[in-house]
């Protein structure tokens, strides 16, 4: 994820000083719209996913294939279906993306590559949900920083060098293509049962058991696109698409802290959903705190670094400040990404405890939600008034996500919970303001200044963080989960020797 980091910024600092805002607004406008495109995906990866785990944890292999086979044709249809709404739309698209130095015909070819690209993965990416659920994630973890490794370098290259962008997305989509088949190629071989098994069908209690869980997470995911898919779409209806350029770079710095975290729940989640499997609701309750405490840890130092340096790098690191946004802008910004990833802990043990048909509830009440609060704020507030709908969605999520599981499921903790979060929160609020005035202070606009500010977000937040918690057993709890990975790491290089 570091790695990807610092790729990405690179190749966004190059299309907004080679290209201009205005590509940068309408890549993230027509990513909106692709991922709208497809929500006839929605709901099959994460069913299927949920009964892997007892399937694996069972070796069934029969049962393994037969999920596999229907995973396998249902994706290809999406593809089918993706790619044939898509060019239905493609005459219109320009109509989401005014702008006054893009032709329309350059605007409908960009449009036609993530279209492609986006069918094109649907054919082998499916596997890569049986090396998740089989915690063996980190194989797929590896190509996928290998694509996005050359797609960035490819558009650094080829924008820096000849100005143009389209033949870095053709040749993106192709390095995508060939990496995505070779991991199909090694899920094959490490699960050969899949190819002797090509034809096993799922059971009919099965499918109906799918086909119920799908019909809850449908509505869900649909309702989680309209919440993350419809911020740029707003933006470049009622403001411009320049304002969406000028966000996305805000919202890359944001989203990248969001895929480091993604990453880190998601190599967790499969450990969660055997860990479910044995319904021990004690275990999962003290299991879920450990997991906010942790989350706590991580996210009070990205919390206090994003407000104090984010402007700061973009003004006088990365870009410049014609590049900056207002500071309510960063500020509500920043509080999304964080009730976003706080409410990460709650989401894995949600869907490791198949409790689909909750959040489909939730998941159209926060989509209302987003829409109305954005299309009533932004006229008056601007970019201010959408980010503030998408920030009532997520803490609508997060505290309808502590009372379902600590009250519906677990049946114990919501009031400890609770105060754990109050407690975070009290934490959080001083380490923000004690080392914004410290970072103040120090930072002189120069690239070492930047460093050293930088290196006292981590070390200032973290050490008041360990003061306050370091007798709980929740902070010893993380300390001999860190032990215990170490411990393991150095066993595999051992044997590896």
């Amino acid at each position: 994820q570091a790695v990807l980091l610092l790729f990405g910024f690179f190749s966004q600092r190059a299309l907004n000083l080679y290209m201009g805002a205005e590509l940068v607004g309408m890549n993230g406008v027509i990513s909106n719209v692709i991922s709208m495109l497809s929500v006839t995906e929605l709901g099959v990866s994460t069913a299927i996913v949920f009964h892997l785990y007892s399937a694996l944890e069972n070796k069934d292999e029969a049962k393994i294939a037969s999920l596999m086979n229907l995973y396998r044709k249902a994706y290809y249809i999406f593809a089918a279906v993706v790619m044939a709404i898509g060019l239905i739309l493609l005459p219109f698209i320009h109509l989401f993306m005014e702008n006054d130095r893009y032709s329309v015909g350059y605007i409908r070819i960009l449009y036609l590559l993530w279209l492609l690209r986006t069918a094109l993965s649907y054919l082998f990416t499916y596997k890569k949900s049986l090396l998740f659920a089989d915690q063996k994630e980190y194989v797929s973890t590896i190509s996928t920083i290998l694509a996005n490794i050359l797609s960035y370098s490819a558009i650094i290259i080829f924008v820096t060098y000849t100005g143009k962008y389209l033949p870095a997305l053709v040749f993106a989509i192709i390095a995508e293509l060939v990496i995505n088949f070779s991991i199909s190629v090694y899920v094959d071989k490490k699960y050969p049962f899949l190819v002797k098994r090509k034809k096993e069908k799922v059971s009919k209690n099965m499918i109906r058991i799918l086909v119920k869980d799908i019909k809850n997470i449908f509505i869900t995911k649909l309702s989680q696109n309209i919440l993350t898919c419809t911020d740029n779409l707003i933006i470049s209806g009622f403001i411009n698409v320049v304002m969406v350029g000028l966000y996305s770079n805000y919202s890359l710095i944001t989203n990248s802290i969001n895929c480091i975290m993604v990453a880190l729940s998601s190599s967790i989640q499969p450990t969660i959903g055997h860990m479910f499997t044995e319904k021990d609701h004690e275990k999962n309750f003290l299991v879920v705190r450990q997991l906010t405490f942790l989350f706590f840890m991580i996210l009070s130092v990205v919390g206090v670094g994003l407000i104090t340096l984010t402007n700061r790098f973009i003004a006088d690191v990365w870009l410049g400040e014609e590049y900056l946004l207002s500071w309510p802008v960063l500020l509500i910004a920043v509080f999304v990404c964080l009730a976003k990833c706080f409410g990460l802990p709650l989401l894995i043990s949600m869907e490791a405890g198949g409790l689909f048909i909750h959040e489909r509830n939730l998941a159209i009440i926060t989509a209302v939600v987003n829409l109305g609060v954005s299309l009533a704020l932004v006229v008056p507030l601007g970019i201010s008034g959408v980010l503030l709908g998408t920030l009532a969605s997520y803490l609508i999520q997060l505290f309808y996500r502590m009372y379902v599981f600590f009250s519906k499921y677990v049946k114990q903790g919501l009031k400890v919970y609770m105060k754990d979060l109050l407690a975070y929160v009290l934490c959080f609020v001083p380490e923000l303001a004690v080392t914004y005035i410290i970072v103040d202070c120090i930072y002189t606009g120069t690239i070492l200044s930047f460093l050293l500010c930088f290196v006292i977000c981590i070390v200032f937040v973290t050490a008041v963080n360990i003061l306050i918690y370091h007798k709980t057993w929740r902070f010893r709890s993380v300390l001999d989960m860190i032990r215990g990975f170490l411990r393991k790491e150095n066993e595999t290089a051992d044997n590896n020797n």
